[in-house]
């Protein structure tokens, strides 16, 4: 997905998985940083600014072992118009 917001707004990150048997856990981490910055299928960044800018993916986790997602960039354009895509 992609879109504008605004800064100062907040952003949720929402990850699914279709596993057998379903997923138990999901963490959020964000690309170049070596611990995680969240967990549930649900990830929020409230007052976004352009420190969050990055590229953020989730690992969906059941008793078989891990899936990565695909990344989504979320990243500031302009001044005051971050951009998720």
């Amino acid at each position: 997905p992609s879109g504008e917001i605004v800064e100062g707004d907040s952003v949720t990150l929402i990850c699914s998985s279709d596993s057998n048997p379903p997923a138990l856990n999901f963490i959020w981490f964000k690309e170049n940083q070596t611990s995680a910055v969240g967990s549930g299928q649900r990830f929020s960044i409230s007052s976004f600014n352009s420190s969050h800018s990055g590229l953020y993916y989730c690992e969906a986790q059941n008793k078989y072992g891990s899936q990565r997602s695909a990344s989504i960039s979320v990243t500031v354009e302009g001044e005051n118009h971050p951009c998720l895509s």
